[in-house]
């Protein structure tokens, strides 16, 4: 079905707030959803609520989310799944900050120190514990101190109560900047191409509105190219205004350290190898018992239709 059934904006919802997603700031307000004739109501996902089960509630028509929850409902034995349209982050945006000056890091430093894993998302810890394996290290030779939110975790770390701290942008040149830490390392340029964060729908969603999910995509896909040629300072005056308790540089610093990592998709096709490497990393985790299907999770046909009309 092509006719669109949509009344009102179209509602749009992040998981949670970082300059991991800053693709998704720069399509909101460059306005690139606009010039394809989109209202676009963005919002973030309430405390206590995932985006898929947002999804799901009805409570927004298009989520960025992990594939990683569509992944798991798949292998409980979930009936309907919700399909992912669009890549937004092609590799790990959290970083390790430690006390040690950067260049002074060795990966056989977590070996028995004391670590704050990120804790909203199993997703994070997961890509954590690839990456560790990759250099041989396991979860049990650390200390985690867990159950702690962001602000908590940073409070904590500020006071000397953990050696290393997991985080994304921007908490991470948060205490760069101020001195508390330094930066040990980058996840993403570790792990490689994940398909970590992308935008999911319903199928009902897509039957009733497929020319909106279309222009939904071009928009984005435009956005996605704006942000490859452009400087991080550039980027940053339409992140910033996200994040106004902060200084607009550090925004920008934020930026940099994503783009020199090619944090970010160049276009919205959420493609096979960076699905099958997100399900290496959850297999390793035990987050799921078997594979699943990519053409279950994901569809490429707006994406495909959108890098070509370009």
């Amino acid at each position: 079905m092509n006719n669109d059934n949509r009344n009102g904006p179209l509602r749009l919802m992040e998981t949670f707030r970082s300059v991991f997603y800053t693709p998704i700031y720069v399509a909101v307000s460059g306005g690139f959803f606009q010039q394809e004739g989109l209202e676009v109501e963005f919002s973030t996902c309430p405390a206590g609520l995932h985006g898929l089960s947002a999804l799901n509630s009805g409570l927004v028509d298009i989520v960025q989310s992990g594939a990683m929850r569509s992944i798991i409902a798949a292998d409980w034995g979930a009936e309907v799944i919700s399909p992912h349209i669009a890549e937004i982050n092609s590799r790990d945006g959290f970083f390790l900050v430690g006390r040690a000056p950067q260049d002074s890091f060795q990966w056989s430093d977590l070996k028995n120190s004391t670590l704050i894993p990120v804790g909203f998302s199993p997703m994070p810890k997961a890509s954590l514990q690839y990456a560790l394996r990759r250099m041989g290290i396991e979860m049990e030779e650390i200390r985690l101190l867990e159950g702690l939110s962001l602000d908590q975790a940073m409070e904590v770390f500020r006071s000397k109560g953990a050696d290393f701290i997991h985080l994304p942008e921007p908490a991470a040149e948060q205490l760069v900047d101020e001195g508390t830490g330094n930066l040990a390392v980058a996840l993403g340029p570790i792990n490689g191409h994940i398909a970590y964060s992308s935008f999911a729908t319903t199928h009902h969603f897509i039957d009733h509105n497929s020319e909106t999910v279309q222009r939904f995509t071009r928009g984005f896909y435009n956005a996605q190219k704006w942000l490859a040629r452009n400087e991080s300072q550039e980027i940053a005056t339409h992140v910033a205004p996200f994040f106004s308790e902060l200084d607009p540089d550090l925004i920008a610093r934020s930026i940099s350290r994503y783009k020199e990592q090619a944090t970010w998709a160049l276009d919205p096709l959420f493609r096979e190898d960076g699905f099958d490497r997100l399900q290496d990393v959850l297999t390793q985790a035990g987050l799921i018992n078997s594979r699943q299907s990519y053409s279950r999770i994901v569809r490429t046909d707006f994406a495909r239709n959108a890098i070509q009309q370009r």
